[in-house]
């Protein structure tokens, strides 16, 4: 089996072995993490808006203390709790369709966004080296990771599905 080597993974190809570590590190645990996951309205989630699209990020680098660890902590958490919730809303809209009877259209769907996020994984990971204040490169690990995830739970889930 070949190594998959360029931007858009195939059936045929493992994805990069980086990839599936970062997919399976646990996700937080934390009362913010469950905050996210249960609601939308639980937290103030607008932070997160400046976060999504990648590195290089538009936010000014903060200054490196205590109390802006612990918030980009805080915010990891949020990030991850947030994605989890939305990504379950997704998959129990596939699950749905596909029980329905809409299984290829699932199928493909799915197949289509495992290849978007491997792109956006290969684009974040080829941005990191421009992260350099703390929480810069700490939300573009998590995008990182994000991404990882879907890719990897994605095709997992195809591979399930056909």
């Amino acid at each position: 089996m070949k190594h998959c080597t360029q931007t858009t993974p195939d059936t045929c190809c493992r994805l990069p072995p980086e990839l599936i570590t970062l997919a399976t590190v646990p996700l937080p645990a934390s009362r913010l993490f469950h905050e996210a996951l249960s609601s939308e309205d639980a937290l103030d989630e607008s932070e997160l808006q400046y976060w999504e699209s990648g590195p290089p990020f538009s936010q000014p680098e903060p200054a490196d203390t205590t109390q802006e660890s612990q918030f980009t902590t805080n915010l990891t958490h949020v990030f991850f709790g947030q994605k989890l919730r939305l990504e379950n809303q997704a998959k129990a809209c596939w699950k749905w369709r596909y029980v329905a009877g809409d299984g290829e259209k699932v199928i493909t769907e799915l197949q289509t966004a495992a290849a978007w996020a491997f792109r956006e994984w290969v684009q974040v990971n080829n941005c990191m080296a421009e992260c350099t204040a703390r929480r810069h490169r700490e939300m573009a690990n998590n995008l990182l990771q994000w991404h990882a995830r879907i890719v990897y739970s994605y095709y997992q889930e195809v591979g399930t599905l056909e």
